[in-house]
């Protein structure tokens, strides 16, 4: 990896994240694959695929992939249907207009220069193509409202996307990246419409409960393959 100057650092990382702004604010559309890696103590302990469907304002079909059941998530702007086939239960969620916000991860970095610091810390390679790799840590004061500690992020140094992230909580490690990107091929809203399976249970849930719970459990446990309970902040 190659190292900027000193005196570099902050320059080049103001750069990148307002070349990656410009991009990222004329995505009207986008489809790409993540694999999310979670890794407690150094010792890796799940591994996920995902494919993601996105276009704007707020539409979102996510597709849990790697078992023989593959569950659904679709969110058509005001109602987010959450499919289990192993179940065969469809949880229905219609979601407040407050929380109708944009949802895409390839977008998460306009989120991160709210609330954190970016420094630049050289180029690197991913999947053959050169990248520059930035940092980003809480800005000052705001620590303690943030569960991660740190957020580093692989950009790609022709397209300005995201091609890897690394986010640190504590002694846990989470690696995603991202594979396959298409943007802007005109994705229908027909994409996002979801067909109830037949025979089904659909189970309408309330929101604000969700949220209440979600909010009190703040992260969620997922047992490693020794039987041991790690933790992982849910970025899906």
């Amino acid at each position: 990896m190659n190292e900027p100057e000193t005196e570099d650092t902050e320059l080049i990382a103001e750069e990148i994240a307002a070349k990656m702004q410009e991009k990222e604010n004329s995505i009207g559309d986008s489809s790409y694959t993540l694999y999310m890696t979670t890794y407690f103590e150094g010792e890796k302990t799940q591994e996920s695929e995902f494919d993601i469907v996105y276009k704007k304002p707020n539409m979102k079909k996510t597709i849990t992939k790697g078992t023989e059941n593959e569950s659904v998530m679709i969110y058509d702007g005001k109602i987010e249907w959450l499919y289990d086939p192993e179940t065969n239960i469809v949880q229905k969620i219609k979601v407040p207009e407050e929380y109708q916000i944009e949802i895409d991860y390839i977008k998460l970095f306009n989120d991160i220069l709210n609330k954190y610091d970016i420094s630049a810390s050289g180029n690197d390679t991913i999947d053959g193509r050169t990248a520059y790799l930035l940092e980003a840590k809480p800005k000052e004061g705001i620590e303690e409202s943030i569960l991660i500690d740190e957020i580093k992020i692989w950009v790609d140094g022709e397209s300005w996307m995201p091609l890897k992230y690394e986010i640190y909580q504590g002694t846990q490690r989470i690696e995603i990246e991202i594979q396959d990107l298409k943007i802007n091929t005109g994705i229908p809203d027909s994409e996002f419409i979801f067909d109830v399976p037949e025979g089904a249970e659909v189970v309408t849930m309330n929101f604000e409960d969700l949220l209440n719970k979600n909010r009190s459990e703040e992260r969620i446990k997922v047992p490693d393959e020794g039987g041991k309970e790690t933790t992982m902040v849910a970025v899906i």
